[in-house]
């Protein structure tokens, strides 16, 4: 299984594919190393998985990283 990273803006409807990982771990991972390149640090994270997708809500209310579960076992 891979987990692929993507970024949405729901107001502008900007959507960004950022990359594919081996983990779950990475893919979150991933999400942090931005913010740190960036020098953004997000007031809260939370997250959820429903079905194969999990939404990651940073506090921007318009703005939200999914993290989908792809692939099955090899």
């Amino acid at each position: 299984m891979q987990y692929e990273v993507h970024w949405e803006h729901t107001q502008t409807k900007e959507y960004n594919t950022h990359g594919k990982y081996a983990t779950f771990e990475e893919a979150l991972q991933s999400i942090c190393d931005w913010w740190e390149l960036n020098k953004y640090k997000p007031h809260y994270v939370r997250y959820w998985t429903r079905k194969a997708r999990t939404i990651v809500d940073y506090g921007s209310h318009h703005m939200f990283y999914y993290i989908y579960a792809i692939g099955g076992a090899k």
